[in-house]
């Protein structure tokens, strides 16, 4: 194997056809290295995922308890910003190659969109929770509502994450598809 500098410094190399183009090697190199970190990265950031499942359950367990709006709008606002960006990603034929994988990242969408509707109706039974709160005729409706709020605030963040998780594992197949492709 020849280097750089000697193919460069002899021209009979040169002619006997021993050419190197070192660039298209250094690339094919780096894009290797990039899609081993691409990959990598989207399997940690599934691991992140649920890991952050974990601590806005927890959350929202230890709000029922403390009687505070903590992140209902905001919940529902990054939810929805999740939707839209999956919308968004759907509607790139041209990257994602199958219409399969657009049906079904559209419906990924659509349940992270009723995972953000599910937090307002978390939201509602919160400030429902807080109206009744200091009635004593009511208690049994108060633990009642508690209890649905708590279920509600997990079921979205349960649907919000499998539409997360699916779709990772979509773009890492279409990340697969352009195996090809140099970084």
């Amino acid at each position: 194997m020849f280097t750089q500098e000697q193919i460069l410094a002899k021209p009979e190399l040169q002619a006997q056809g021993i050419n190197c183009d070192f660039q298209v090697m250094k690339t094919a190199i780096h894009g290797s290295y990039s899609k081993k970190v691409l990959f990598s990265l989207l399997a940690v950031l599934r691991f992140f995922l649920a890991a952050a499942a974990v601590v806005l359950i927890a959350i929202e367990l230890t709000e029922a308890y403390i009687q505070k709006d903590i992140l209902h709008l905001t919940l529902f606002s990054i939810f929805f910003l999740i939707c839209n960006f999956q919308v968004n990603l759907s509607r790139h034929k041209d990257v994602m190659k199958s219409e399969e994988r657009i049906g079904r990242l559209f419906v990924l969408a659509l349940f992270s969109l009723t995972a953000a509707f599910l937090e307002l109706v978390d939201l509602g039974f919160d400030q429902l929770v807080n109206r009744i709160s200091g009635n004593q005729a009511l208690t049994a409706w108060y633990q009642s509502v508690c209890i649905l709020e708590v279920i509600f605030g997990i079921i979205a963040i349960i649907v919000l994450v499998y539409s997360l998780d699916r779709m990772l594992v979509a773009l890492r197949s279409v990340a697969g598809d352009y195996k090809a492709t140099s970084l």
